[in-house]
């Protein structure tokens, strides 16, 4: 498969937002982000959709169940008549809460496969996204070069990175814990925006959330860039980019229910360890001197496996098929 086409034609097929039609092809959609659900406790403020090491079931009747989409969408044709139609930011504003399709995160060695080909054949799929990935975002730095001896226009500092998911995460828990609609709006993405402020709405009256990261752990392995990808949203030269990172992050948070007299609800104040994938966004404007726009939580995500990686394939196959 080659990347470089794959850009190119990522170029035309990103401009289409995902919804759920079913009478339309899949393409988008890699990976599932948030999405609201009946939650017990509305306020969940882990999301880990990864490694949870406490036991199970204590955890999900402490938080409910896990707000999470489908792992596959749709482009619908209305939302595409709706970019030739003029509607460029709303469409864009839903084009950033999905995770790009070719997106690999890779498991922990604990999370691989038994059997010694199986767990070959996902190292090498990974080392092929891995290339993908690199060629993709070196094509389209390199086309941001106002002149074949001049340096590219696109310029990013990938040191950033975590500090970011890291200070976006951290923020986006606070505000869910104390129903901080403003912070919220601020921080996530459109599609899990809406999903959380539903959250806060079907929360008992009187009620109040506390959450607090203890640390971080595992400082040795975590926190780690799990993809890092730029994908334009259309042909055209200075069309919008979408620039998208994972990042797994491990940590010990901390967090508790209290009554309306504010005293804490017995067995509600928890402790947990979680490793969580978490997927941020932002556009790129090549029409404004490649200005980044603010980065967004989209949600978390799970590590990939042979299974999902080969819906993956197929989706990137109809991308270039089109």
């Amino acid at each position: 498969m080659s990347s470089s086409r794959l850009g190119l034609r990522a170029r035309e097929v990103l401009s289409v937002r995902v919804t759920g039609s079913a009478s339309t092809i899949p393409l988008l959609t890699s990976r599932p982000s948030f999405q609201a659900r009946g939650l017990p406790l509305a306020w969940t403020s882990s999301f880990s959709t990864s490694q949870a090491r406490p036991n199970r079931s204590a955890r999900e009747a402490m938080m409910g169940s896990m707000p999470r989409v489908e792992q596959r969408g749709s482009p619908s044709v209305e939302s595409h008549q709706k970019m030739r139609n003029g509607g460029m930011n709303e469409a864009m504003a839903e084009t950033i809460s999905m995770i790009l399709p070719g997106t690999f995160i890779l498991p922990p060695l604990s999370q691989f496969p038994k059997p010694l080909g199986q767990k070959f054949r996902l190292l090498g799929s990974w080392i092929v996204a891995k290339v993908q990935e690199v060629v993709l975002n070196t094509s389209v730095r390199w086309s941001s070069k106002p002149g074949i001896f001049k340096r590219p226009a696109l310029k990013y500092k990938k040191s950033t990175l975590v500090p970011t998911a890291k200070a976006l995460h951290r923020s986006m828990l606070q505000a869910l814990a104390t129903g901080d609609r403003l912070a919220i709006n601020k921080t996530c993405a459109r599609k899990l925006g809406v999903s959380l402020l539903v959250n806060i709405d079907a929360r008992p009256r009187g009620r109040r959330y506390s959450w607090e990261l203890v640390e971080y752990t595992n400082k040795l392995f975590y926190p780690t860039i799990k993809s890092h990808k730029l994908s334009p949203l259309g042909r055209e030269r200075d069309a919008p980019i979408l620039r998208q990172m994972i990042v797994a992050i491990s940590s010990k948070q901390r967090k508790g229910v209290y009554d309306v007299e504010g005293r804490v609800i017995p067995g509600s104040e928890k402790e947990m360890d979680v490793v969580e994938h978490v997927a941020v966004s932002c556009v790129i404007d090549p029409k404004n001197g490649y200005a980044q726009q603010d980065w967004r939580v989209i949600g978390t995500t799970t590590p990939t496996t042979l299974g999902s990686w080969a819906k993956d394939k197929e989706i990137m196959k109809m991308i270039l098929q089109q």
